[in-house]
């Protein structure tokens, strides 16, 4: 399955981990280095990092949606934003723990992304471990996250690392979950049939955007009347408005 899978119904998924006492540290493979942030122009990293993991498929997408979060505390992220770099330097994943006040927790893993050529080569455990531990360095000892359904794989590795769901009251959110991976500890929501953890809109599109692009990443904007779809295929930039709930696409 792919890293993120959005064709998957969009459900917000809300964790929390309440104890780092028994958090296992999982060193990076060999050749890799944590950095963290220096200047402004890791803002292109950390575009560069979300484009390739597949999160936004467009620049001006993902540079409004990095301002739209951080500019509120951009002076903290040199003490709560990181990389992993490779050898030669490049920033190739990335994490950030955020200040927070929601539900009585102070902090908030945000933005945990993997750039795609670098997916598979267990970096991920590592770079978990690291956002937990930098919780805990900043005054933490419990911390909250925020996923979603289109990222199952995501949601398997913060379980199987110890975070458990929060907001139990999206039956159909933890649902689509549970019959995506079938983990034990989901076993109290029911398993869906197919047809009900997709998303028809977003089905079509895919189907559409199949016969025209390879090797590509996309994002659906269909909130608020809006009806755009935003196409990145390795590197070069598609825009398309969909019709019919998805089953006409026209390039703009």
């Amino acid at each position: 399955m792919n890293t993120i899978e959005k064709t998957i119904e969009y459900h917000e998924l809300i964790m929390t981990l309440n104890s780092f006492s028994e958090i296992e540290d999982y060193a990076l493979p060999k050749g890799y280095k944590f950095i963290f942030w220096e200047r402004d122009s890791d803002i292109e990293s950390w575009i560069d990092i979300h484009l390739n993991s597949g999160e936004f498929a467009s620049l001006s997408e993902a540079r409004e949606i990095f301002h739209e979060f951080y500019d509120k505390f951009y002076k903290e992220l040199p003490k709560r934003c990181f990389f992993i770099a490779d050898e030669s330097g490049n920033k190739i994943a990335t994490s950030t723990v955020s200040p927070s006040n929601e539900f009585g927790y102070g902090c908030v893993v945000d933005w945990f992304a993997v750039h795609r050529d670098y997916q598979g080569r267990k970096l991920s455990k590592s770079l978990l471990s690291r956002t937990v531990k930098l919780a805990s360095e900043l005054g933490h000892d419990k911390i909250l996250l925020r996923t979603q359904t289109q990222s199952p794989v995501a949601v398997r590795l913060y379980l199987n690392f110890g975070f458990r769901p929060f907001n139990i009251a999206d039956s159909k959110g933890w649902s689509i979950i549970r019959t995506v991976f079938d983990h034990e500890i989901l076993k109290d929501f029911p398993i869906l049939s197919n047809n009900q953890i997709y998303d028809s809109l977003i089905l079509n599109v895919k189907n559409n955007l199949d016969l025209i692009h390879k090797n590509y990443f996309y994002s659906v904007w269909y909130i608020e009347n809006r009806n755009d779809v935003f196409v990145n295929e390795q590197g070069n930039f598609y825009t398309y408005k969909f019709f019919d709930n998805g089953k006409v696409l026209k390039k703009v």
